[in-house]
Parts: structure tokens; C-alpha cells; sequence
């Protein structure tokens, strides 16, 4: 069984690995001389699966402005359609011929490629969320550039007042991404980060309203060198 790295993922290609792997074992057992069984009840299930999957990616893409995404997403979309056309082709005439080489080998191609075209979705998909967190995290790191020129108490709270829903939404981004994740050690290095920002954050607060009642520069990225912002 193929190892995946988020449960959501896990969740959705799991039963459609081992939907394959039944393909394959039936196909095998063809290659020694028995009848393939009629597939057309479970092939229409998962062609009408797949029809829902590819409805879903189809108003993603439209309503997506990752550029990165709306590009690579639709080929993967292509395949997985074209693939179930492969499979309900194959099992309609494997009712008719269940010893049909041809309609095996389509069989098994096709159940291949919606495996492999639903997992090329799920990480494009999975890749743009990434990015999103990767932009709001580079948010944080501009926001954090101005604290350096703020030299009032009004100035203070104005920052204090922009940075930090941000900072909420990067927190709570990032601490949904590691509950996702199935690999312990990604795991562990988010939480770290989310910890890091946790103790920083405050103590940047403070540092700054120190700084301005001293009348004294304060140097943020010398502060801030153990913030592994940029490793989340």
C-alpha cells in the first residue's frame, strides 16, 4: 500500500489503491485461465465517484487564483476521466467476453490511471493550500520589517492591531496543516514553529514599546534569528 502524507489524502486514495490492487489480483487470476466477473455494478460506482471528483476539481480551478494550480490541476483532471472511460469501456466488454485479453489490459490501465490521475489532483490541490501558508507566513515577515521604524506608542498599536490577526491566521493555518500531516517528524518540526511564534511574538511586542519609551533602535532580525518562520 502506497504511503501518503496527509490523512486527507489517505482518506480518499486509500480505498482506491485497494479497489486497484482487487484489479489486479482478478486480472492475474484471468492470466491463468479463469473469467474475469462482471464489473460493471462496481465500475459504475466508481465511475460515478470519479464524476463527482472531477465536478469538484473542475470549480476549484474556476474558482482558484493560484495560477499554479489552475495550470497543472486539469491535465490531472483529464486523466482521471479519461481513465474511467477506460474502465467502463473494459467491463462492458469483459461482460460480454470475460477471457477478452484487450479488455483486461484495459482494465488494469485504466484502474491504474485513476489511481495515479486522483493522487496527481490531490497534490496539486494539497501544494496550492501549501502555498497559501507560505504566503500568509511571508506576510508576517513584512509586517515584522516595519517594526523597525516604528518609533511611537500610535504607531505601536497600530501594528500591533494589523500584525495580529495575521499572526492568528498563520497559527491556526499552520497548526491544521500539522494535525494533517502523517509523517511525525513534519509533525513535529510545525510544531516547533508554532511554538517559536508563540514565545516571540510577545516578546517583540515588548521589546518594541521598551525601545520607543528608551528612545534606543531595536534590531528585530538579530531578535528573531531562532524564528524558523521561513521553515514553515
Amino acid at each position: 500500500m502506497p504511503v501518503f502524507h496527509t490523512k486527507t489524502i489517505e482518506n480518499i486514495l486509500e480505498p482506491v489503491a485497494q479497489q486497484v490492487s482487487r484489479l489486479v489480483i482478478l486480472h492475474e487470476e484471468a492470466n491463468d485461465g479463469n473469467a474475469m466477473p462482471d464489473l460493471t455494478g462496481p465500475v459504475g460506482m466508481v465511475s460515478r465517484a470519479v464524476g463527482n471528483l472531477i465536478q469538484v476539481g473542475y470549480d476549484t480551478c474556476d474558482h482558484s487564483d493560484d495560477r499554479i494550480l489552475q495550470q497543472d490541476m486539469p491535465p490531472a483532471l483529464q486523466r482521471v476521466e479519461g481513465s474511467s472511460k477506460l474502465l467502463e469501456e473494459s467491463s462492458y466488454s469483459l461482460k460480454h467476453d470475460p477471457y477478452s485479453v484487450p479488455a483486461r489490459k484495459k482494465l488494469i490501465d485504466g484502474a491504474r490511471g485513476i489511481l495515479q490521475g486522483t493522487s496527481a489532483l490531490l497534490l496539486c490541490f494539497d501544494e496550492s493550500e501549501v502555498r497559501k501558508i507560505i504566503r500568509i507566513c511571508r506576510k508576517v515577515n513584512d509586517y515584522v520589517a516595519v517594526s523597525e521604524v516604528i518609533e511611537s506608542m500610535a504607531d505601536l498599536q497600530q501594528f500591533v492591531k494589523d500584525i495580529s490577526p495575521v499572526l492568528h491566521d498563520v497559527t491556526n493555518d499552520v497548526n491544521l496543516r500539522q494535525q494533517e500531516l502523517t509523517h511525525q517528524v513534519h509533525r513535529e518540526i510545525l510544531i516547533r514553529c508554532l511554538d517559536s511564534i508563540k514565545t516571540i511574538a510577545p516578546v517583540l511586542i515588548c521589546s518594541m514599546k521598551t525601545s520607543i519609551e528608551l528612545g534606543t533602535p531595536i534590531h528585530v532580525k538579530d531578535m528573531l534569528k531562532p524564528w524558523p518562520i521561513e521553515t514553515l
